[in-house]
């Protein structure tokens, strides 16, 4: 399932893997999105996969016109091998039944590489909050799940805060300036969050 852009087989091997998981506000997705972008994490590869809803579009992370046309697919992994960090993103929705089918590939592929330990990131409707919300098997994976309860709409700050959670464990970037506060973090925004909510309304329409 997984096609690296090169043409040999990267290694993996004891780094840590952050994964979204689709929900709520799509938090998760715009965590790994900040990640990829302030880390300037250089992309390894894709997953050729039935699983998910086709889709393709320009190059989210473009920061000059020269890379800007570069085009991207519904999964693609990105790494930052001096930091050990691998990071797959998901920008398209599961084909209905094909769930199942895709975790158990994305399983395989984590074990094969032999990845330390993954963590995923997630969110949940900060109206279901249960103690009995999670359930899960063991596959001998070393797994933990960052979650944030929140609500629709505009989940930016959101993402910021779980992203500010995850750097507080892995301390995947400091402080700019030497600041000891996590607030003073300078997380590098994704050019295509300029599109998240589509263009302005035509002055015309007042």
């Amino acid at each position: 399932m997984f096609v690296p852009c090169g043409e040999a087989e990267p290694d993996l091997s004891g780094c840590t893997l952050l994964l979204p998981a689709v929900s709520v506000g799509n938090v998760g997705q715009l965590a790994i999105d900040l990640i990829i972008s302030t880390l300037n994490m250089s992309k390894i590869g894709y997953f050729y996969t039935d699983c998910l809803v086709p889709m393709v579009g320009n190059n989210p992370y473009a920061t000059a016109e020269e890379n800007s046309t570069e085009l991207s697919i519904n999964t693609e992994v990105y790494s930052l091998p001096s930091r050990k960090l691998v990071a797959l993103q998901l920008r398209s929705i599961f084909i209905k039944y094909k769930s199942t089918s895709f975790c158990e590939k994305l399983l395989s592929w984590v074990k094969s590489s032999r990845f330390a330990r993954v963590v995923v990131l997630s969110s949940s409707h900060s109206y279901q909050r249960s103690d009995l919300q999670l359930r899960s098997c063991s596959k001998e994976i070393a797994m933990a799940v960052l979650l944030k309860f929140v609500s629709e709409g505009d989940n930016i700050p959101d993402a910021l805060g779980l992203v500010e959670y995850l750097n507080e464990w892995l301390q995947i970037t400091r402080p700019q300036g030497g600041g000891p506060a996590p607030s003073t973090l300078a997380w590098r925004i994704p050019s295509s969050w300029k599109l998240l909510f589509g263009n302005g309304l035509p002055p015309a329409l007042f």
